[in-house]
């Protein structure tokens, strides 16, 4: 089948010669793709490549789109991609009425939640990059709603690319979904606010970890991990967060993971008080500003995910200039050489002062 370079993942097999500048082939037939020879192709502008319909380890290889051959004509699976969107928005409200039964002291019920939550991850689990496309259907009012469910998806992606089981999954998605409930207790006044938060107001909000834990404390249902992991979402690898100031190996897995998905996912959203921030200028601010905080390899998982967002993409920068990205450097993943609509080639790693605003 043909494909598009940024579908291919490890273990690509390629059914055909790719042609080189020379006479000789640059990849033969046969080769098994990993990360470092897709780098390669991408330095020599390679956009499209034929591969077999199954991995190097057996199992089928099902990109989000084929290209048919002899023609130019890329089959997204944009049906599919809306469905997801129609459906997060479905269960956002699902469990916008689970979260105003715990306002109004309803137990927690996890079958509930796992009804809401573990559908949602099946529409999710085939378009990861929708992630980014998720501050667009928030609505103010049910913001922690959907803010909970952003957390628990992008939880289970990063669970998924760091090898964690099926089972560990969903329960790294619920600890990912739970980590906010806390929130009911919380004045909603305070939670829908739209000036920033007095000192008072902010010290009321960091108190939700620990509320969230005694919501979930003594449930049989879910696992001790997804309860630490609740309780540890705000903590930091140096010793920084709340509420406890733990660090490092005192922190669970699953709080880790948590963790970077909550910071991530909070900063790219709107709130009732600011507009959502660009996904790679987050990015950036993570891995520079807040580095150390935050779990490396939950930290590369998100670097890939952006990476494979930009490949080939239009593009807007922050100065509101469009482009398209001609080539991505996975050392620095969101500094991509960009071909302006001027034709001026930008190198990104060369401007600190731009960054990508969106793509296109």
């Amino acid at each position: 089948m043909r494909t598009g370079l940024e579908q291919i993942v490890d273990g690509c097999i390629l059914s055909e010669d790719i042609k080189g500048p020379s006479m000789h082939p640059l990849m033969r037939k046969e080769t098994v793709i990993d990360e470092e020879l897709t780098e390669i192709l991408r330095a020599f502008m390679v956009k499209e490549i034929e591969v077999h319909p199954y991995l190097s380890n057996g199992e089928p290889f099902q990109p989000g789109y084929t290209i048919k051959k002899n023609q130019d004509v890329l089959k997204p699976q944009k049906e599919a991609a809306g469905e997801f969107a129609v459906h997060f928005q479905k269960q956002a409200r699902s469990f916008n009425k689970l979260f105003s039964g715990w306002q109004s002291g309803v137990s927690i019920d996890i079958p509930k939640l796992r009804a809401i939550v573990l559908p949602l991850l099946e529409t999710f689990i085939d378009h990861p990059t929708e992630l980014l496309g998720i501050p667009r259907y928030y609505h103010e009012k049910e913001y922690i709603s959907q803010h909970s469910l952003a957390v628990s998806l992008m939880s289970s992606y990063v669970a998924k690319q760091l090898g964690f089981s099926n089972g560990e999954i969903n329960q790294i998605a619920l600890a990912g979904v739970l980590s906010d409930s806390g929130m009911a207790k919380i004045n909603p006044s305070v939670l829908l606010k739209k000036l920033a938060l007095t000192d008072k107001e902010f010290e009321e909000i960091k108190q939700h970890s620990i509320t969230s834990y005694k919501l979930i404390k003594d449930l049989k249902t879910i696992k001790e991990g997804v309860k630490v992991g609740v309780l540890q979402h705000h903590e930091r690898m140096d010793g920084s967060g709340y509420p406890l100031g733990v660090r490092g190996d005192q922190l669970h897995p699953y709080g880790k993971i948590v963790a970077l998905s909550d910071t991530f996912m909070a900063m790219i959203c709107p709130r009732p008080y600011r507009r959502g921030l660009s996904p790679y200028k987050v990015y950036e601010e993570i891995k520079q500003d807040s580095f150390g905080k935050f779990d490396l390899n939950a930290v590369n998982v998100l670097s890939k995910l952006l990476t494979r967002t930009l490949h080939g993409a239009h593009v807007r920068i922050s100065d509101g200039t469009i482009g398209e990205v001609i080539f991505t450097d996975a050392q620095k993943p969101v500094r991509p050489i960009v071909r302006l609509e001027s034709k001026e080639i930008l190198q990104m790693d060369k401007r600190m002062d731009l960054y990508i605003e969106e793509t296109l």
